[in-house]
């Protein structure tokens, strides 16, 4: 059985190419044809950006910029604020410290959709508590 499909198999293939060969269809670009028909034409002048879109020119430089005399970090009052300010921030992170560790501190927490409670706490014991509307 399988010997008889293939010889007949071989047979058809054999009749199709000892046919005619003039009416094989020739091979052609179709994607080249179909697209013959629709040709690029330019007609209106493009229209200008919406404004969202449409980036304003940048500023030329210099416009906007003062040019000030350089200041010298080294002039004495200059550096005896920094240092001030420095020893100001590393009292206010000791003392920071301090109070949390003693349990000194105001604390909330969020209580329903519009509802916040608080309380004031000196050394964990709740010194004043208060209920508070936030929307």
């Amino acid at each position: 059985m399988k010997t008889a499909a293939l010889i007949l198999l071989f047979a058809s293939t054999a009749a199709l190419e000892a046919g005619d060969t003039g009416s094989a269809v020739p091979q052609t670009d179709v994607r080249r044809e179909t697209l013959s028909f629709y040709k690029y034409e330019h007609t209106r002048p493009p229209s200008p950006l919406p404004p969202f879109l449409a980036r304003e020119a940048p500023p030329p430089p210099g416009q906007y910029l003062v040019n000030a005399a350089p200041s010298d970090l080294r002039e004495p009052h200059v550096l005896d604020h920094l240092h001030a300010v420095i020893l100001q921030e590393r009292a206010d992170a000791r003392a920071a410290m301090v109070a949390s560790r003693l349990g000194i501190g105001v604390s909330s927490v969020r209580v329903g959709r519009y509802f916040s409670a608080g309380a004031a706490t000196a050394f964990y014991i709740p010194a004043e508590i208060g209920l508070s509307v936030a929307w």
